[in-house]
């Protein structure tokens, strides 16, 4: 499971790289994203338990994409992948937006890494697609953690989705809107 463009992005900030996963980060998936911590501020689409199974599904996935089609970064912190982060654009009349998702293993928390990933692949997204004018997340109403993320990176909030998602314990909540636009 090689991919010829497994290097075609690669951006290096202070604390992190983010680069394209490959197939050598299944252990670091599976460990660091089989964490209901984790799961229950995602979509159901993350699994949860994060089997061998679903950890080599998302990587054959992922690796079969060329270099324009991906923005399903890794998030690499001393040689390992201990999170993701994806850019995934809007279609139709919202193809100048692109929504921004992210997760992080839990022993990596409260160290400034997830705003430092979200700063360097949000520059990295205007600079290479010009047709990007606005960036965004909807972060769960219960995860302040990513509602300071977004807003150490400049990101601004914009408003309340009311009622909009059930979570993993069936639980409706609010999301929070958050954006960066193109001035």
């Amino acid at each position: 499971m090689t991919n010829a463009s497994e290097d075609c992005i690669r951006l290096v900030g202070d604390k992190v790289i983010l680069r394209p996963w490959k197939s050598q980060d299944k252990q670091s998936l599976i460990e660091n994203g089989n964490n209901y911590k984790i799961a229950i501020n995602l979509r159901n689409q993350f699994p949860y338990p994060y089997t061998e199974q679903k950890a080599d599904e998302w990587l054959n996935f992922v690796t079969s994409l060329t270099c324009t089609e991906r923005l399903y970064l890794a998030i690499e912190v001393d040689e390992k992948a201990v999170g993701g982060i994806a850019i995934s654009f809007g279609n139709d009349v919202h193809n100048c937006t692109a929504e921004l998702g992210y997760w992080l293993g839990e022993s990596y928390w409260n160290r400034g890494i997830m705003t430092e990933a979200v700063v360097l692949l949000r520059k990295y997204a205007f600079e290479k697609f010009p047709h990007l004018q606005r960036l965004y997340a909807e972060p769960f109403s219960s995860n302040l953690a990513s509602t300071k993320v977004l807003e150490k990176a400049q990101f601004q909030f914009e408003g309340r989705l009311r009622k909009s998602v059930i979570n993993r314990d069936g639980i409706v909540l609010d999301q929070l809107l958050y954006s960066f636009v193109r001035e």
